[in-house]
């Protein structure tokens, strides 16, 4: 079913907040009934099986990498390195660039998931020629734990085949933003084999920040998030929060006014009080 922005944004009895700013309806959903299956075969197997030739879709080049597992060493949470040089590598490996991709799958997890991956790979947001998913998203087409991108790339494998000669770009993550991969496929022949490489040695290069895990005094809120309850209250706030040393820090408000404060105002910024145990409270 096609839902409307404003069906997917505001939140109502069939579409709960779950963690603010996000609606369910902005999260994947592994409640979908649905499948999907890839057969890939060599060309000289594919003309003995006499399948068409317009039928026929080629992976170009994929690249593999992952982030720093730890959350709270991130440089940014509003950035990826990994997606940056994953990305950027499988282009120049497929010998295109963004310009020549016609078609795009970012893996939608969650919203910030689609906007750091298209920040990063250099992707518009509201380009209406290139819009940023093939399939809808993870809430309306498979489910979470990977196999989303079985369905991303066989639906992206039937658009290419309605328009020869375009290419397209499939991205994947899991954990936290953590893990990712990334894949060009083209309806034309390739100039080259398939080339993948892994480019952790180039993500591992990047900077990351230093965090404290029983840190205690007042700090600044970086970022966060606030969980709610199936009655629609919020229940606590989760914050990366940034010491006078300009490390990290991982707390929680526990008091649901502070939480609901979380909710209501914008504490990005805010002083708050952080103890030994990791709860903390503002100001």
């Amino acid at each position: 079913q096609a839902l409307s922005a404003d069906e997917i944004a505001n939140p109502g009895p069939k579409n709960r907040m779950i963690s603010t700013p996000y609606t369910k309806l902005m999260n994947s959903n592994n409640m979908v009934d649905q499948g999907a299956a890839l057969i890939l075969m060599s060309a000289e197997k594919a003309t003995y099986l006499q399948i068409p030739t317009e039928r026929w879709v080629f992976p170009y080049a994929g690249t593999d990498a992952h982030d720093t597992y730890e959350i709270s060493h991130r440089a940014e949470f509003h950035g990826s390195p990994a997606i940056r040089i994953g990305g950027k590598t499988a282009l120049e490996l497929a010998q295109t660039d963004l310009a020549d991709i016609a078609l795009v799958d970012v893996y939608s997890c969650f919203p910030s998931a689609v906007q750091v991956a298209a920040n990063e790979l250099g992707l518009a947001l509201d380009d209406p020629r290139r819009p940023l998913t093939v399939t809808g998203g993870l809430t309306f087409a498979g489910g979470p734990w990977n196999n989303y991108v079985t369905h991303s790339i066989a639906t992206m494998a039937e658009r290419l085949i309605a328009e020869p000669g375009s290419r397209g770009l499939i991205t994947a993550n899991g954990g936290y933003l953590t893990k990712h991969s990334f894949g060009v496929y083209g309806t034309e022949p390739p100039s080259h084999e398939f080339r993948w490489e892994d480019v952790q040695q180039k993500v591992d290069a990047e900077p990351t920040r230093a965090a404290e895990v029983e840190w205690s005094g007042v700090g600044t809120v970086e970022t966060w998030t606030t969980p709610f309850d199936r009655d629609g209250e919020p229940e606590k706030a989760f914050l990366a929060v940034r010491t006078p040393a300009d490390t990290r820090t991982l707390a929680v408000l526990t008091d649901r006014s502070e939480a609901r404060a979380s909710v209501a105002e914008d504490i990005a910024g805010a002083k708050v009080t952080v103890r030994a145990d990791g709860t903390a409270t503002l100001g």
